[in-house]
């Protein structure tokens, strides 16, 4: 499959890696996806709340419209010590180069204390302790790898909402020569896929199996 993709996003990248034929009905071929369920409008009601408040509008209305749920994880992020640092985006969409291929993402607030930077991601469904090798840190990190030049320091902060904790990933030398090859790895192989040699999987129940398991 020779990709006509013009970026890359985590997403994208993830579903590849869980299952080629669903990346390839839901991007190549671009057949629609059930609905999100609550859980997705939960975590996009407290987004959106986060982007009002860094940009100092007022949020006094939408406070009193959020579920005790929602209220309760508004309140571990509005007091959270990065929201209190100089804010660099937010809600910032970043493309970039990376070799041959573009990859890009939409980052919750880029933040920053001197000359040290911080990407926050929230996360309302809870967030796993390793995600050094997640593909939202490495293509967030590079992006910013990539825009924030001359820094002191790079991190990339996953605020687990739900757990109400965080997980930090500090960007080096050795992250970036890894998270290029990676990415450069998974991007040839979407390249190079070929979904008439690809076997389903028989035990699938997803969105797509209907179509890749018509009988």
């Amino acid at each position: 499959m020779q990709s006509d993709i013009p970026v890359f996003y985590p997403n994208m990248l993830k579903l590849f890696s869980e299952c080629p034929l669903r990346f390839y009905y839901r991007y190549s071929e671009q057949i629609p996806t059930p609905l999100p369920d609550k859980g997705f409008v939960t975590g996009k009601n407290i987004h959106s709340l986060a982007s009002y408040y860094l940009k100092g509008m007022d949020i006094t209305k939408f406070e009193k419209a959020l579920t005790p749920k929602e209220a309760e994880m508004w309140s571990v992020l509005k007091n959270n010590p990065y929201f209190d640092m100089d804010i660099v985006g937010v809600e910032k969409n970043i493309i970039a180069r990376l070799g041959d291929n573009w990859i890009g993402g939409r980052l919750d607030a880029v933040i920053k204390n001197g000359n040290s930077y911080f990407i926050l991601d929230y996360k309302t469904g809870g967030v796993n302790s390793d995600m050094v090798y997640d593909f939202q840190t490495m293509v967030y990190l590079m992006l910013c790898h990539s825009v924030y030049e001359g820094y002191d320091s790079l991190s990339f902060i996953y605020l687990d909402l739900k757990n109400n904790k965080e997980v930090t990933i500090v960007f080096n030398d050795d992250l970036k020569i890894e998270y290029e090859k990676r990415l450069s790895d998974i991007i040839a192989s979407i390249t190079e896929f070929n979904p008439s040699k690809y076997e389903p999987n028989p035990d699938c129940n997803c969105e797509f199996s209907n179509i890749c398991r018509p009988n």
